[in-house]
């Protein structure tokens, strides 16, 4: 069975910077305590990594949200504590996808390569929860339709907890294995 943890943003700025948030420091332990789990039983982690330029404000997305954070190259960009060890070193089995938007059309292709076809089981995790989350859940349920998609609700978050609980309720109205 292919497995694949997909780890959404759990970068600097979305956890202890520009848009960062208690809930998010919370997850480190717990999202890296699934990272290694997932290589050990021989399955693939993605990383996407929001993914801004330095005109960020003069964007669609800028104007929704004008706060400056992901912006490539910068402290806040990167991986968050322990998993920042993974930007640095090549292993078999991880992948990161940077993006430029809230969801990514180059998540699917990614994930394919990544596990060499379709994974039959996909887990999601990350933040912020009823943003980004559930926007590339969207998309990999778009394009991985027998694939098992499982969103890991205690290994994602959003600064408002009443959002998380919707965004989670979205997803389960839609067929998501909410665990």
């Amino acid at each position: 069975m292919s497995k694949l943890l997909i780890v959404v943003d759990y970068q600097n700025d979305f956890v202890a910077g520009a848009l960062g948030f208690e809930a998010a420091r919370a997850l480190e332990d717990p999202i890296a305590d699934m990272v290694k789990q997932v290589l050990a039983e021989g399955g693939r982690v993605l990383f996407t990594r929001d993914t801004h330029q330095p005109d960020y404000l003069n964007t669609r997305e800028g104007k929704f949200l004008p706060v400056p954070h992901c912006i490539k190259g910068t402290d806040g960009w990167h991986l968050y504590g322990r998993l920042a060890a993974y930007e640095s070193i090549t292993l078999p089995g991880i992948t990161i996808l940077d993006k430029p938007t809230f969801g990514s059309a180059q998540i699917a292709p990614a994930s394919r390569t990544l596990c060499g076809g379709d994974p039959e089981e996909i887990l999601i995790c990350g933040v912020v929860t009823n943003i980004c989350v559930v926007s590339n859940a969207i998309v990999l349920h778009t394009n991985f339709l027998n694939s098992r998609i499982t969103v890991l609700q205690d290994l994602c978050a959003a600064p408002d907890p009443a959002d998380h609980q919707n965004a989670l309720r979205l997803l389960a109205g839609m067929g998501y294995h909410i665990q």
